[in-house]
């Protein structure tokens, strides 16, 4: 099966010739349908009472079981009370987290459904690019399954006695994980469409610097001269129109998972240093207070090693647009090592696309409150480090 294809009807449900998978609408995450073939995006009652049933069914359930355990850290009967708060401090963010998103969906349908439009019409033009990204996707979808499995399995394992509610709760926590995991899944996949044609612009960009190279210092006769350089320009122009599309959908994407992206930061920030005290917790206090087995040391290591290999993958995707964002700026400040006597036209094609991307950078932030970049991911993990020592030395000086 082709894997874009595969991912991209998984991710929202499409409907139609494509296929028709439901997934995301049983989660109560996706709202509306699709159809890649033809591009129609559109709402139905099915979609709308299905993710409305779901949706419901989800609160309702977390309210009787919340409303039903009064203890909510019996699986850490002899911890520390600092264990028992970080615990509590996780998974009410991971479920919070994907309560959200839920709510988030339903106050950015139109928006939503606007991005998957311009996204299928860039798809449609350029459809080999999900040749370039068939193996980005089929690792996101090892790595998250594998995610899972293990942190499900080592919450089970964790438990003395998986009885009713217990089961409850297990199957609450990771639905409300699938769904923002789900949404993180919808921006990757984005990225990697976006990555792709920035990565064709750029190698078509380049060859059309190095004809207009050889154009500028051996110009044939006046005739095939002129001809190369229309065609040349008309090329260039078309690039800058894709370029603004893409650009479009980046801005548009930040608008509709801006509060996603602000959970998974403050997710992956909180749930790093609750990482981090547990490992310390496990030198320190041993087996007897958390019941570390063997085969929970193992699942922990696996769920580290892939929530943290997808952490990677989502902030190594957005870095790289970026990149090759600017890698374009680079090779069209080479036409300055053009000879003089190419064509007006095709000069004014190559300024107007430079003051494109002067006047319209692409710049990427969570909700306009910090942006994502080198420096503020590096500062970022300085600031864990630190606040992961100061929680180490608080349990250290008092428990």
């Amino acid at each position: 099966m082709d894997f874009f294809f595969s991912f991209a009807e998984w991710t929202n449900g499409s409907t139609g010739s494509c296929g028709r998978l439901v997934s995301m609408h049983i989660v109560g995450l996706s709202n509306f349908d699709f159809d890649l073939r033809t591009g129609r995006v559109y709402t139905t009652t099915r979609s709308t009472l299905l993710a409305i049933l779901s949706n419901i069914l989800l609160v309702v359930l977390l309210v009787v079981y919340f409303t039903l355990r009064k203890d909510l850290t019996t699986t850490l009967a002899t911890a520390t009370k600092l264990q028992e708060y970080v615990f509590i401090v996780t998974t009410g963010l991971q479920i919070m987290a994907g309560l959200l998103t839920i709510v988030n969906r339903w106050r950015q349908r139109r928006k939503m459904m606007r991005l998957v439009r311009c996204v299928i019409r860039v798809y449609r033009a350029k459809p080999q690019v999900k040749r370039m990204v068939r193996w980005a996707v089929l690792l996101k979808i090892v790595v998250t399954i594998v995610t899972h499995s293990s942190l499900l399995e080592l919450a089970a394992n964790a438990s003395q006695y998986v009885g009713p509610k217990q089961m409850l709760g297990l199957g609450l926590q990771f639905v409300t994980m699938t769904i923002m995991n789900l949404a993180i899944s919808q921006h990757f996949l984005i990225m990697l469409l976006v990555r792709a044609n920035y990565r064709l612009l750029n190698r078509e960009l380049r060859q059309m610097i190095d004809e207009c190279k050889h154009l500028s210092y051996y110009s044939p006769r006046n005739g095939v001269f002129m001809t190369k350089c229309c065609f040349i320009a008309d090329q260039l122009d078309n690039l800058g129109r894709i370029r603004s599309h893409l650009h479009s959908i980046v801005t548009q994407l930040q608008e509709v998972f801006g509060l996603q992206a602000l959970m998974v930061y403050t997710e992956y920030y909180i749930t790093t240093i609750g990482v981090s005290y547990f490992l310390f917790s496990m030198y320190k206090y041993g087996d007897t207070n958390l019941r570390v087995t063997t085969l929970s040391r193992i699942l922990v290591f696996i769920w580290m090693a892939s929530y943290y290999l997808d952490a990677l993958m989502n902030l190594a995707i957005i870095l790289q647009v970026q990149g090759d964002e600017q890698k374009m700026s680079r090779i069209l400040a080479e036409r300055t090592l053009f000879a003089p006597g190419l064509d007006v036209r095709l000069e004014e094609s190559f300024e107007n696309t430079q003051i494109q991307l002067v006047r319209n950078p692409l710049k990427m932030n969570v909700m306009h409150l910090f942006p994502t970049n080198y420096s503020n991911t590096t500062a970022m993990i300085s600031s864990v480090f630190m606040n992961s020592i100061y929680l180490i030395q608080y349990d250290m000086a008092n428990f």
